[in-house]
């Protein structure tokens, strides 16, 4: 939950919010206060607009944070973990720590959001007779009324919304390949995003500017994700059917838990130039040290402190096995922001390191070994008969 503020833990699921939440609070809390609510229920003071608008603003991204719950609670039943939950400008997005095993699966996780939208849009309906003419009913008639928008926005066939998991889901059952589905679906997206975009323009120009904006903003949102989903699907293409143990560093340069940390410098640091190395006391890895841990420890001390004291422990490391697809070990680094990955095997042996220049030359690899053959210049031998 890198770049976002900790707000709390629903079923042990962290909950954070991005900086632009907090304008987007600010925004709409305003816009409730000052135009819709006067507009749709006159008759009460400006502080108690402020309240009510005060009030359906946390309320609605209380209702996303329950959406997003919903895609978790289905995740979990496919025992997909959900790393986290962030609320951002334009809602908020459940972290699953990876893709839904089957198109089944895809469906259930993706359909749960906009069910639970829909559930509570009901409950707020059924409930709001019990408040008619006040300023809660108010508040519950416009909870019941986002509710059904959030619900039906999300069942937009364009990624990343759930209607294009959805959308991406039947066409996964059909074709057979997640690669492809995500392709298509995420061209999809765009084309969606494009017509917000152009949806925003044309309001802007008729005198809609703010929500002109807010769709120019939010096609913009929609496109740079289903950009960054079909890059994501050209990534596992390339590297899903790759193994870490065949491209990763078998010779690793280890070093011993007893050394200072100015004899790992000198030793070690200096003349590999590398940024860190695995401690290894027998087979057993320890833990690895890095330039980041070395620069930790005053200069004039480390003489006197070692690489046991100041390493990152094995406990605190995320190691993969050497059958793991390249794919996840490179889903692994972008997720936890480091830059190598140590492989051992089930007893905990260290059996190489694998990093994000391994990835990148796998990539290239596979891209200029699979060259289309209608680019490439037609043979002149003759076939044998």
């Amino acid at each position: 939950m890198r770049g976002a503020i900790r707000l709390g833990r629903i079923l042990g699921i962290p909950i954070g919010a991005n900086y632009t939440w907090f304008i987007a609070l600010w925004v709409l809390a305003w816009s409730l206060a000052d135009a819709y609510y006067p507009a749709r229920f006159p008759g009460f003071p400006a502080s108690t607009y402020w309240t009510m608008g005060l009030i359906s603003t946390i309320l609605l991204f209380a209702s996303v944070v329950v959406h997003e719950l919903g895609h978790a609670v289905a995740a979990r039943r496919y025992g997909i973990r959900t790393r986290s939950i962030v609320l951002f400008m334009f809602g908020g997005v459940a972290q699953i720590a990876k893709d839904p095993p089957t198109p089944g699966a895809e469906l259930a996780v993706a359909a749960a959001g906009p069910l639970t939208s829909l559930a509570l849009g009901g409950l707020f309906a059924v409930v709001n007779p019990l408040a008619a003419g006040s300023a809660l009913g108010a508040i519950i008639a416009y909870l019941a009324w986002v509710n059904a928008g959030l619900a039906g926005f999300n069942l937009i066939p364009g990624f990343p919304l759930d209607g294009g998991r959805m959308l991406r889901a039947l066409i996964w059952r059909i074709t057979g390949s997640l690669e492809r589905a995500t392709l298509i679906a995420s061209r999809t997206g765009q084309v969606v995003a494009v017509a917000f975009i152009a949806a925003g323009v044309l309001r802007a120009f008729t005198g809609g500017g703010i929500a002109g904006l807010w769709l120019i903003l939010l096609g913009w949102f929609m496109d740079t994700g289903a950009q960054g989903s079909y890059q994501q699907a050209l990534l596992r293409e390339a590297l899903g059917k790759v193994r870490i143990g065949d491209i990763m560093t078998r010779d690793v340069h280890t070093i011993d838990p007893g050394l200072t940390l100015e004899e790992a410098v000198a030793d070690y640091f200096l003349p590999f130039k590398h940024g860190g190395f695995p401690v290894v006391w027998g087979d057993r890895l320890l833990g690895i040290i890095t330039l980041h841990d070395v620069r930790d420890v005053p200069r004039d001390r480390r003489a006197a402190i070692t690489v046991r004291n100041a390493m990152t422990p094995l406990s605190r490391l995320r190691t993969i096995r050497p059958t793991t697809s390249a794919y996840e070990a490179f889903a692994r680094m972008a997720q936890d922001g480091i830059g190598r990955l140590l492989v051992t095997d089930l007893d905990g042996t260290l059996l190489g390191i694998v990093t994000r220049s391994d990835l990148l030359h796998a990539i290239r690899t596979r891209v200029e070994l699979e060259e289309p053959s209608a680019e490439r210049a037609p043979s002149t031998r003759t076939r044998p008969r």
